[in-house]
């Protein structure tokens, strides 16, 4: 159990004795008007009472749970606010992996992403660019430049020979470029080139740890639907375990779920509009400098859940009123008490 959750089962814990203290109350309620030997007009008046009563150890308990949850401090809530943008950084992360050597058509879809990813970089004037490859492990090529060559000579080593970490961990990836901090105001943008076959399993949550952290996350994949034969660096075939070739496909399925959970964009690299997709997220960050831009972040919760608690208090309170006493109507206690002085007004006579 992670630290957060531990944290409210704790402050929560003592709710479980309030709950079994008010069903013990509320069913001693119920036997109340049979104990008295109450009028069935009375009865009926009290099973309202007591519905009012179990209604308000309800909100007794949400009193408690919003104060318990404050107190904790592990609850936020998204807020939106507005900043203006100062600058743009664009990272790409390049799969490096052995399935990426799988000839596609004419080229490797190593060679494919690298060129894909060229095209994008010359299209984002002004932005800063960087460059993570990967296998098992990421490395940073390139961090954050300016300098168009220095970028183009660090994608031109985007290699399995980057790391000797065997498989494809694109979650790790995901988590090595967005680790720099930059400036407040920086529009960030994470593409991911990939043929979508990790092997880390943590792809999605990395996903949606960078768009917490306010990155636009765009994936494009690569390969086609039928399976290729794997390569090593020396473009030896890879065998399986049963002795024959490795071939691989583009993942799709899981390359559009790591977008939908990063909130972010999926494009097939064959798809004729795909770099023009992809393209106009990164021209849009880049020509962002300058204005201003929406923000989502996370802000404590405490002061709203105080607020849920006074008022779950103030309907408990109101709905836990006594039952008032039934009321003898205008027109009767009139009558009643015309007929009293009538009759004390004839013991009068009768004494004098």
């Amino acid at each position: 159990m992670s630290r957060p959750l531990s944290t409210v089962a704790w402050t929560l814990l003592p709710l479980i004795p309030y709950a079994l203290l008010q069903i013990r109350f509320v069913g001693g309620l119920r036997s109340v008007p049979a104990a008295l030997g109450a009028a069935p007009g009375s009865v009926a008046s009290w099973r309202r009472y007591i519905a009012r009563r179990s209604l308000a150890a309800a909100f007794g308990g949400s009193f408690w749970i919003a104060c318990a949850l404050a107190s904790s401090g592990v609850m936020t809530l998204p807020r939106y606010v507005s900043e203006p943008v100062t600058g743009a950084e664009i990272a790409f992360v390049i799969d490096a992996s052995n399935s990426m050597l799988s000839v596609d058509g004419r080229r490797s879809r190593l060679d494919a992403a690298k060129e894909f990813a060229g095209r994008l970089a010359a299209s984002a004037e002004g932005a800063g660019l960087s460059v993570v490859a990967f296998r098992g492990r990421p490395t940073t090529l390139c961090p954050s430049t300016r300098d168009r060559k220095a970028f183009a000579d660090a994608l031109g080593w985007a290699g399995p020979t980057v790391t000797s970490a065997a498989g494809s961990d694109v979650g790790a990836a995901i988590d090595e470029a967005a680790r720099p901090v930059f400036r407040v105001g920086t529009a960030r943008v994470i593409v991911v080139l990939s043929d979508g076959n990790d092997t880390g399993g943590a792809a999605a949550a990395a996903s949606a740890r960078a768009a917490a952290a306010g990155a636009a996350l765009a994936f494009v994949g690569f390969g086609g639907p039928e399976g290729a034969p794997v390569v090593d660096i020396d473009g030896e075939p890879v065998l399986g375990k049963d002795g024959l070739a490795v071939r691989t496909a583009q993942d799709e399925a899981s390359m559009r779920g790591w977008a939908a959970a990063g909130r972010g964009a999926f494009a097939r690299a064959d798809d004729p509009d795909a770099f023009a997709r992809i393209a106009a997220l990164c021209v849009g960050a880049a020509s962002s400098t300058g204005r201003r831009r929406d923000v989502r972040v996370e802000v404590d919760a405490s002061p709203t859940l105080a607020l849920v608690a006074l008022a779950s208090l103030g309907v408990a309170l109101t709905l836990s009123a006594a039952p008032r006493a039934p009321r003898t109507p205008v027109r009767k206690r009139n009558a009643a008490t015309r007929r009293a002085i009538r009759v004390r007004a004839s013991e009068e006579q009768a004494d004098a």
